[in-house]
């Protein structure tokens, strides 16, 4: 995805990476654009190996409040999960966050053979695709069993919190103050959708611990390979939340084979209003960012519509409650 936050590598500096790090350089280097925020690169080697290339922009500055850090998260969280040995990560081989030999942060990382779930999804026969979205939620239930010790970010922030409706309400209101910084016109007032949140703290608070979440965990961010799931990735935006916050339990994907799986609890109705409010996260990040990340008219007249229609389905949701 073309995105204005991107800084690309010239293939100089790959090779200077690739040296560094293996001791030989490139054979081949192909530049994949399916990211929103970092860029990334698939790298053949001359010792005959493969790699993954990462690389941060230059700076945070003018980047949106809840995407400070992404590379670290991802990085610490890939790393946390590959030495628990409960969910197919790749290896991370290096990485550089004092910009030694390039400008940016970078990491380098295993290259997985599979395909995006997101690209086959929708074709494989019924029987494989419950096979695959069941060992997702096996998957997610083990992440979900690392414990944090507040809310929030996954790295310690000034607005993380011991209770989750003030730290879910800080998570809102940053992506908020970015839209009212960017002049970002949302299809509600942001005094609106501030009294929304206020009114449903008493079923955020009703969650208790602070859980690890990959919360980006759409099937493009799945590999798999001979009907199995070969890996997870973006663990970027990582964060101590309430499981059903996940984008599996949110409104873009409905799977029972998934919800089984992973032994999803009834829904009360205080968990019903938190699966009511989640995806409105989603709907005002992909909102906001399009104004930071420089996206066209198209994209965000979706994103535009999709946050007026994820607002209407939370007070649909909650009013019939």
């Amino acid at each position: 995805m073309e995105s204005v936050t991107k800084r690309r590598l010239s293939t100089e500096e790959i090779e200077r990476i690739a040296q560094k790090t293996f001791g030989c350089g490139c054979t081949k280097i192909e530049e994949l654009t399916e990211g929103w925020a970092n860029s990334a690169y698939a790298l053949d080697l001359e010792n005959g190996g493969t790699a993954i290339l990462k690389s941060a922009a230059e700076s945070e500055e003018g980047r949106m409040r809840c995407e400070r850090g992404l590379m670290r998260t991802e990085v610490e969280v890939m790393r946390r999960l590959k030495e628990a040995g409960t969910v197919p990560v790749p290896d991370i081989y290096a990485y550089d966050a004092e910009k030694t030999i390039v400008p940016c942060e970078y990491f380098l990382m295993e290259r997985l053979t599979g395909t995006s779930y997101d690209k086959v999804r929708g074709e494989l026969p019924s029987g494989e695709r419950e096979a695959i979205d069941a060992e997702l939620g096996r998957f997610f239930r083990q992440i979900h069993e690392i414990k944090g010790t507040e809310f929030g970010y996954y790295l310690p922030h000034p607005s993380n919190a011991p209770s989750w409706d003030d730290a879910f309400l800080a998570l809102m209101r940053d992506v908020m103050q970015d839209g009212r910084d960017a002049g970002v016109k949302l299809p509600m007032s942001y005094e609106e959708l501030d009294e929304q949140l206020e009114r449903h703290r008493p079923s955020l608070r009703a969650f208790t611990t602070p859980t690890l979440i990959h919360w980006d965990s759409w099937p493009g961010n799945v590999l798999v390979k001979d009907g199995k799931v070969e890996g997870i990735i973006d663990f970027e935006r990582a964060l101590w939340a309430d499981p059903l916050m996940e984008y599996v339990f949110g409104k873009f994907m409905d799977s029972p084979a998934y919800e089984t799986a992973y032994g999803l609890e009834g829904e009360a109705s205080d968990r019903l209003v938190r699966r009511a409010l989640y995806p409105l996260y989603l709907d005002l990040v992909m909102r906001v960012e399009c104004d930071y990340r420089g996206f066209g008219p198209e994209h965000t007249e979706w994103a535009q519509q999709n946050l007026k229609h994820g607002w209407e389905r939370l007070l649909d949701m909650t009013n019939s409650l």
